[in-house]
């Protein structure tokens, strides 16, 4: 005959607090995307003797002088580094190029600033769609906690499908 009417509101409401936990969780973390990215090696500044494998050398005897021309010897591959990167909608953060350590840019930084307003409409778009969530949740545990007639949990409920169909 199908699940009573308790059971079924104790289901939606699981689903929907996995939903706000999935959304607060993808808010606040800084891993929504991580990988790997190929990054032209720089040339090496310091001096000749020590070996760099994370830059490339040139064989110029002038370092300042750019009318130069700066043969660089690397061919393919080897021209380029593979980076590590995870990214969120807080932070971005990209590993050195010597492979210690990350360097993090906030936000407001990595966007171009002809795009922020974009960036700040996403923001306040998942805020609000956690806000409408945690609202049909809220109305869910009502209707499942209330015990008075089932006109009134029929009104909780169509008021928390309104909240949950919005978010």
């Amino acid at each position: 005959m199908g699940i009573d009417r308790r059971r079924r509101a104790s289901l939606a409401l699981t689903l929907n607090f996995l939903a706000l936990f999935l959304a607060v969780s993808a808010l606040t973390t800084s891993y929504w995307c991580e990988g790997t990215r190929k990054v032209v090696k720089p040339f090496c500044t310091g001096p000749v003797t020590t070996k760099q494998s994370f830059c490339i050398r040139f064989n110029s005897s002038n370092i300042n002088d750019t009318r130069l021309v700066q043969y660089i010897w690397e061919t393919g591959e080897d021209k380029y580094v593979m980076r590590k990167f995870h990214t969120g909608i807080w932070f971005s953060c990209e590993q050195h190029i010597n492979m210690t350590g990350e360097k993090c840019r906030n936000f407001l930084y990595v966007a171009p600033s002809n795009e922020r307003g974009v960036l700040w409409l996403c923001i306040v778009a998942e805020c609000l769609y956690i806000l409408l969530l945690a609202t049909g949740g809220i109305l869910m545990s009502i209707e499942v906690c209330h015990f008075g007639n089932v006109i009134d949990g029929l009104k909780l409920n169509a008021f928390a499908a309104i909240f949950t169909v919005l978010s």
